[in-house]
């Protein structure tokens, strides 16, 4: 019977015990890769974050946040390193359509049209409206991850979706 991080606070978990909280925050960390990092380097983000967790996980402290939320902060901070890599190398322009261009399979649910506007929001917005809505990750662990209010996580949706909605009229009277 092996324990988990969250039944032991305060000791270092064993290699198992590590390797079992990673494998049940995995489907959130795999949807947040592919939301932000660079088109094509969501499974090397997703790697680099994993051995970033294990080489600092004596730094977790389970009475600040959940393993997840950590976790996720290291993913968002290896993807943003991946873009800044990216646009160093000169590889990113050109690509970012890819982004927001619709996935090759049918019935994806995806809209080329929302993909584009999102990706001209700001990057709070952009942040907030992938975790929220694509990730759904409720309010208050967007404001943790992110470390900012639930206030500020709800008045960004809010200034988010007007934006959308207005750069949508806009669109749709051109």
């Amino acid at each position: 019977m092996s324990t988990t991080l969250r039944e032991v606070p305060g000791r270092l978990p064993s290699m198992e015990a590590f390797a079992a909280e990673l494998d049940a925050v995995m489907p959130v960390l795999t949807r947040v890769a592919r939301r932000f990092a660079p088109p094509g380097d969501a499974e090397d983000v997703v790697q680099e974050a994993c051995l970033a967790a294990w080489r600092y996980w004596h730094r977790f402290d389970a009475e600040l946040g959940s393993f997840q939320s950590w976790v996720l902060k290291i993913l968002l901070h290896e993807s943003y390193k991946a873009g800044g890599r990216r646009r160093r190398n000169g590889l990113l322009f050109g690509q970012a359509a890819d982004r927001s261009r619709p996935d090759a399979s049918p019935g994806t649910g995806r809209d080329p049209q929302l993909e584009s506007l999102i990706s001209r929001l700001p990057r709070r917005q952009r942040e907030v409206i992938g975790l929220y809505y694509f990730v759904d990750l409720p309010v208050q662990q967007v404001a943790a991850l992110l470390g900012i209010s639930t206030g500020t996580v709800k008045s960004t949706l809010a200034d988010a979706r007007r934006n959308i909605q207005l750069r949508m009229s806009a669109e749709e009277s051109s």
